[in-house]
């Protein structure tokens, strides 16, 4: 198992800036679990990792250190490298369903990644999907896939990124901002990423574009059909980024400006409630130091807002984007991050929601292939009326590498869930995997 936490260091080269700017970045470090289910169900955790448009940057971490005797083997198909592998999975889970159907679990997650990097240009596609079975409650069996296509390449003296994905993914009523579904929630994500990256230089400038479609299908509450059909949207996000360096082009502490534009089409009404169509903004201001092999650090703190076009309540609230790494010894790294934004709301006739997204994590390596991982989390969604609804988290798991071809992994996962879905409830997790590859 890839533990979650290494995606989340910050990029030694400048040229690669833009995969740590990338708010995925950030929150795949703070939604860190490796119990799918207990984990906040923001989309930024589903998005493939190893696609340029989409990946985090992995920097050098205990996690992503791997030797050479260990790392992953791949098929040379000309320029491009191919790798497919399958990883197995048993566990238990005391809550499926919130406070209730403690199940053993099985998944079978099969993926295939190609990539290739030639004269400049780095491509990268992936295909994965993942089968998890109940074996004590069957109607919360889960089947999704994912699929992706993305580039990276230089135009003009500048590095411009593009990629598009579509994810087949479940809804359960365990995360963060969910309703109390008999069944998992089935939906749809179509995503349209482009970046560009001005020249290395004091001043940095890097803007974006992301379009996203979200597509619900139907599942039941209380035994009584409930399609979801009401919460299908459009979002489009236009975001510039200015990097400045505060002593000259090479120094490793730069001031950030970050300015994105959103907006979001409804097309369907539920029964009594207009579209919550909106447009918003956020303005974060922030500072960063690149990772020296000991620190790195990005702080940007600001304000974000919604206005929507029908009458329900326009938000106006702070925002925070921050990330810390360290690197003690050569050994050990400690991640701390904590992201606070405006999500869109499952509920109809709410406009958003507030999350706010913390951890704390340390990876430690116990010998040269047997890595420990400690970590601890907190999810909070606000609401304008109506009870705050907070889960809190912690968890610790052991990956051994044994070598190029093969991962065994060990997790376990304790968390508390008090919300408006449920009565206040614990769940507890573990899980077992192994990891083959080629």
């Amino acid at each position: 198992m890839r533990m979650p936490w290494a995606d989340f260091p910050l990029c030694q080269n400048r040229r690669q800036r833009r995969c740590r700017r990338h708010l995925a970045a950030l929150l795949l470090a703070a939604l860190a679990s490796p119990m799918p289910d207990a984990r906040a169900q923001l989309i930024e955790s589903a998005y493939p990792r190893d696609v340029p448009g989409f990946d985090a940057a992995a920097g050098v971490s205990v996690t992503s250190r791997i030797q050479t005797d260990t790392a992953w083997q791949t098929i040379p198909l000309g320029a491009e490298l191919l790798h497919p592998e399958v990883k197995e999975s048993t566990g238990y889970d005391s809550a499926v369903l919130p406070g209730q159907r403690p199940s053993w679990s099985t998944t079978t997650a099969p993926s295939v990644t190609l990539t290739s990097a030639d004269g400049g240009t780095t491509l990268g596609a992936v295909a994965s999907a993942a089968n998890t079975r109940y074996l004590q409650a069957p109607d919360q069996s889960t089947t999704d896939w994912t699929a992706a296509l993305g580039a990276s390449f230089d135009l003009a003296d500048c590095r411009v990124t593009a990629a598009v994905a579509h994810l087949a993914l479940h809804e359960t009523d365990t995360g963060l901002d969910a309703a109390a579904y008999d069944t998992p929630l089935p939906y749809q994500v179509d995503a349209l990423r482009l970046s560009g990256l001005s020249p290395p230089a004091r001043l940095v400038l890097e803007p974006s574009f992301h379009l996203t479609r979200f597509t619900f299908g139907t599942t039941a509450i209380g035994g009584l059909p409930a399609p979801q059909s009401y919460r299908d949207r459009l979002v489009g996000e236009l975001g510039l980024t200015l990097s400045y360096g505060i002593m000259g082009f090479s120094d490793p502490n730069r001031l950030q400006l970050i300015l994105r534009g959103a907006g979001a089409h409804y097309p369907n009404e539920t029964f009594g409630q207009p579209p919550r169509d909106f447009i918003g903004g956020a303005v974060l201001l922030g500072v960063e130091h690149d990772l020296d092999g000991i620190w790195g650090w990005r702080i940007a703190m600001g304000l974000g807002t919604r206005v929507y076009s029908q009458p329900y309540l326009d938000q106006t609230v702070p925002l925070a984007e921050m990330a810390l790494t360290w690197q003690p010894s050569a050994r050990t790294t400690w991640h701390a991050a904590v992201v606070r934004k405006i999500e869109d709301a499952q509920e109809d006739g709410v406009g958003g929601y507030v999350a706010t997204i913390g951890g704390l994590a340390v990876d430690h390596e116990l010998d040269r292939h047997l890595i420990l991982h400690i970590g601890s989390d907190i999810e909070r969604a606000t609401y304008a009326a109506g009870p705050a609804q907070t889960i809190v988290s912690g968890r610790a798991g052991v990956l051994w590498l044994v070598n190029a071809m093969l991962r065994l992994g060990a997790d376990m996962t304790v968390s508390s869930h008090h919300g408006f879905t449920a009565a206040p409830y614990d769940e507890n997790a573990f899980l077992l995997s192994v990891t083959a590859g080629l």
